[in-house]
Parts: C-alpha cells; sequence; structure tokens
C-alpha cells in the first residue's frame, strides 16, 4: 500500500498536494496518441497505456466508461487514481499515463486497486512488455 512515512506528525513538511493541469493529460489527441504509440500493461483492474512524454513531469489520463457505473461511483475511482497517481513516486521521468479502468474496478476495495496500480507502476518501470 502506499504511504509516505515522512509524513508523520504534525510538524511534517508538506509536498504540493494539488492536482494541476500540468500533470493531467487533457486533449483527444494526446489520448489518441498514447493509445497508438503507447506500450499497453494490462493488470486485472487496470489497463495502463505509457509513451514519453513532451513536459516537465508525468502527466495522468483517466478513461472510465459509462457500463462500470453512474457518474457518483466513475468520479469516486477517477479520484482514487488520481491520488495513487499522485503519492506514487513510480512515474518520475517525463511520461503520459493514460489508465483504462476495467469491469469490476469499482467493486474492488482500495486496498486491490492500490496493489494493482502498484504493479503495474513497477512493470511498467522496469520496461517490460505487457
Amino acid at each position: 500500500m502506499i504511504s509516505d512515512p515522512s509524513r508523520s506528525g504534525p510538524l511534517a513538511a508538506r509536498r504540493p498536494e494539488s492536482f494541476g493541469r500540468d500533470r493531467r493529460v487533457l486533449r483527444r489527441s494526446d489520448y489518441l496518441d498514447t493509445y497508438s504509440r503507447g506500450r499497453r500493461h494490462v493488470g486485472r483492474l487496470l489497463v495502463v497505456f505509457v509513451r514519453p512524454g513532451e513536459g516537465p513531469s508525468a502527466r495522468l489520463g483517466v478513461t472510465i466508461t459509462k457500463k462500470t457505473g453512474s457518474a457518483v461511483v466513475r468520479n469516486r475511482l477517477r479520484r482514487r487514481l488520481k491520488e495513487l497517481f499522485r503519492r506514487s513516486g513510480a512515474f518520475s521521468a517525463p511520461v503520459d499515463v493514460v489508465l483504462n479502468v476495467r469491469p469490476g474496478a469499482e467493486k474492488a476495495a482500495f486496498a486491490d486497486l492500490a496493489a494493482d496500480f502498484e504493479k503495474l507502476a513497477r512493470r511498467v518501470g522496469e520496461g517490460t512488455p505487457a
């Protein structure tokens, strides 16, 4: 599970916790480029597409179909994935990462989602093919 032991106690130094526009994949063309030119890694709950990016840091895009559930369910999943990405140190290089949520992820516990994300992040870091 992702945790940050350096942030224990009320006087611990705080990192910025924002997830601004510069950290997100925003344009449709960037999503399509990531799908067509990126490497795909398949997990139990997620599919990760990664391609080298042009910006100074890693950017995240999340796609969730309406089959997954209502807007409340989809937004909850999106928030959880953004938080996992933000706290993960796996994507330090400037890459574009697009996460596709697989069916059944809406029913999974946060710990299961985090474990699948970490497994895929390690696989991406190693450069192992899908």
